[in-house]
């Protein structure tokens, strides 16, 4: 009998190709999908070689060079003379992991190839990217001061960017705004807007020391030092707020349809984007009150209020990991919709979204928000129940 080329094969490797190959067949089970979801998220070096080794392009040339042999022996000489390796660009394979390779093309891109009638079962699986455009987020913003002139706080040098109200406003390098100065009350309106665009974050922390982290697309609108009765802000998008405790000036928080959570010293996350089906306020620490449609509910830690055009509602036991991973730094998918996750790329990667289909799936994933956009997409395609495709900045979402 003929000895078993791959005989001698690490375990693990073989293991991994096999599944990566089952990957590009849809072949592999739900149990078996869930074990390359672990080993691809186990590490950044998992991620890259499983990108790498399931890479169309790689697939094409390697296919290529196969055709130019006709048996096992002379595809074995064109490993050993470093074919392979001429695929990879961004990542050297080790052996192992080449002849890992070989099994994959053998297994999965051959089948594909040689016994589909189109290739569009390989576009489907395929995330197409162009990693030139949509890039990740990050520390981006606008101030707006109370005459109406207009900061750039992303190339503003760090120190200080502008003062009113006889406050000093301070950039610093971990892209932070600090309200610095006399914060006794002022009877002087002077609003300032922090803006951030798609694709933005900042932070600021308010006169009175209220620190507040702002989402993509959010718009924040406070005066430049609080007035004697209390401490009003405005916000439109999404913000985590921690707020400096003061009994004798509560703390309020106007949404864009008049909705009110009203604090004096708590942590929360208000979601309030215009093309989302609900405004959220999640609680973390403390207590507020929340008010909307003539209704008023308050929340202790771990609960949310819900509103819509005509309810306000109450949740309890939210799960604030995913609520708040945004500020933490992170996409936290938590049986969540592919819709809910895509309004999150949009706004993150500056990015249109189209469906070409419907996906009922739910979706579990915990990725860093410094990631590639190709990272995230992969990793979503891992179920085999959602595929992408990416043209000019748009991102197609396919069953």
């Amino acid at each position: 009998m003929k000895e078993n080329q791959y005989s001698n094969m690490d375990k693990e490797a073989y293991r991994i190709a096999y599944l990566i190959a089952g990957f590009i067949r849809n072949t592999i089970t739900d149990k078996e999908h869930q074990e390359l979801d672990d080993w691809v998220n186990a590490t950044d070096k998992n991620m890259l070689l499983f990108e790498e080794l399931t890479d169309e392009k790689n697939l094409e040339a390697n296919l290529a060079w196969m055709d130019q042999t006709k048996s096992e022996e002379s595809f074995k000489k064109l490993q050993e003379s470093g074919s392979f390796k001429k695929q990879t660009k961004t990542f050297r394979l080790k052996p192992i992991w080449i002849a890992a390779a070989s099994v994959i093309l053998l297994a999965g891109a051959l089948f594909i190839y040689r016994n589909s009638t189109n290739k569009t079962g390989l576009d489907n699986d395929m995330a197409i990217m162009d990693t030139t455009i949509l890039q990740p987020g990050g520390n981006r913003a606008t101030l707006t001061l109370s005459d109406g002139s207009v900061i750039d706080l992303t190339r503003a040098k760090n120190g200080l960017v502008a003062s009113e109200n006889e406050s000093d406003i301070i950039k610093t390098s971990d892209g932070q705004l600090v309200y610095e100065g006399n914060n006794l009350p002022s009877e002087i309106s002077a609003i300032n807007k922090l803006s951030t665009p798609v694709g933005g974050q900042f932070q600021v922390k308010l006169p009175d020391g209220t620190k507040v982290w702002l989402n993509a697309a959010t718009t924040l609108r406070y005066p430049a030092r609080f007035p004697a009765n209390e401490r009003t802000v405005e916000i439109d998008g999404e913000a985590y707020f921690e707020v400096a405790k003061n009994n004798k000036q509560p703390f309020r928080v106007v949404l864009s349809d008049n909705s009110t959570v009203n604090v004096i010293g708590t942590h929360f996350n208000v979601m309030a984007y215009g093309n989302e089906n609900a405004k959220d306020v999640t609680l973390l620490e403390g207590s507020v009150l929340v008010r909307s449609n003539n209704k008023t509910e308050t929340l202790q830690p771990g609960m949310q209020a819900k509103i819509t055009a005509n309810t306000l509602t109450k949740k309890d036991e939210i799960d604030t990991e995913q609520i708040i991973g945004w500020k933490n730094g992170l996409f936290v998918f938590h049986d969540a919709t592919i819709q809910s996750i895509m309004r999150q790329v949009e706004r993150w990667y500056d990015a249109k979204v189209v469906f070409k289909g419907e996906t009922k799936q739910l979706f579990n994933a915990t990725i860093s928000r410094r990631e590639p956009l190709s990272k995230l997409l992969r990793l979503l395609e891992l179920n085999g129940y959602v595929h992408f495709k990416i043209e000019n900045k748009i991102i197609y979402v396919l069953p």
